[in-house]
């Protein structure tokens, strides 16, 4: 019965937002004004123009989807960019009404049944843990980026990695059954998490997130996560 009404108020909360007025943001030419609306069918974009071209996506079309904040997506689609020397076309939205709520995100993410992207997380509190323990493993660290990076913190849990920061747009959260390809960690200050992360054209690959630990990470629970992840792949325990 919980499961139940809880469906339905999710429901009701994206029924309630699957509508937006958005401005498609395109680096080398003019901003196009319209609206973006989701439902079952896919994600379609609308321009203002009366001349421009609509847009539908299946959900099948979709290669990837990036949450960047409330207010912006991305959207990897099939289709091939001539002059990029045929890498797949990327569509960029800012939303000038409503809000990309995890309502939202969690809509499309089981109907594209594929690996996202969100950037849009704080200290969680996982549902498999009560409100004074919420992690597994907390990991105050630096992701390593070829700019200097940013500081935060990794959390752990059986379901989920998330790193939490206060720099804009670094913050990152991925399923485990979903999004995590594998950890790996050179020493006990160092880790990686190879996700399943936007990368277009054919030499497509894992996207490497590397990390500075400002504790050691505990070798029997690196031992325990690995061994999650090879289970995972080896049941075919992928999920969206």
């Amino acid at each position: 019965m919980k499961t139940l009404i809880l469906l339905l108020l999710t429901t009701g909360l994206v029924s309630a937002q699957t509508n937006f007025e958005v401005i498609h943001k395109k680096s080398l030419w003019f901003d196009q004004k319209g609206a973006v609306r989701i439902d079952d069918s896919g994600i379609s974009f609308v321009p203002a123009g009366k001349d421009d071209e609509s847009r539908t996506w299946t959900y099948e079309d979709i290669q990837f989807l990036d949450r960047v904040s409330p207010t912006e997506f991305r959207l990897l689609s099939y289709e091939d960019v001539a002059w990029q020397l045929g890498q797949d076309r990327r569509y960029r939205f800012v939303l000038t009404s409503g809000e990309f709520t995890d309502a939202v995100l969690e809509y499309v993410a089981t109907r594209m049944a594929r690996p996202i992207t969100n950037r849009v997380v704080s200290r969680p509190v996982f549902p498999e843990k009560d409100a004074e323990q919420p992690a597994e493993l907390e990991l105050p660290a630096k992701y390593l980026t070829t700019l200097g990076g940013s500081q935060g913190t990794l959390y752990f849990s059986p379901e989920r990695i998330v790193y939490v920061t206060d720099t804009e747009k670094k913050s990152r959260e991925w399923l485990v059954a979903r999004d995590v390809q594998s950890v790996w960690s050179a020493d006990p200050y160092r880790l990686e998490i190879h996700v399943y992360e936007d990368g277009r054209g054919a030499f497509r690959m894992t996207k490497v997130y590397k990390f500075a630990l400002k504790r050691p990470v505990d070798p029997e629970f690196y031992r325990r996560f690995k061994l999650k992840l090879y289970e995972v792949e080896r049941r075919g325990d992928w999920k969206p």
